[in-house]
């Protein structure tokens, strides 16, 4: 049961989530506990999708000071 208190934590999952989902467990509320996992799925889902949207940025930028300075020394 730590091994799967730890992967829940490794999920993002605060205390409370994590014992309301091994709550779920132990009182075999698959479907609960499914809805609880795809909710959190989601939102590192949404994160996930933010990080690659400042990575773009970032990239775009990186992009164009290299071509500033390509320009300079034409």
């Amino acid at each position: 049961m730590e091994y799967l208190r730890s992967c829940l934590h490794d999920c993002g999952f605060g205390e409370q989530m994590t014992a309301k989902c091994l709550q779920c467990i132990g009182e075999k509320r698959r479907l609960e506990l499914l809805r609880l996992l795809n909710l959190q799925r989601g939102k590192l889902m949404d994160e996930l999708h933010t990080a690659q949207r400042r990575i773009d940025t970032m990239d775009y930028i990186i992009r164009q000071i290299e071509m500033t300075i390509e320009e300079a020394q034409l």
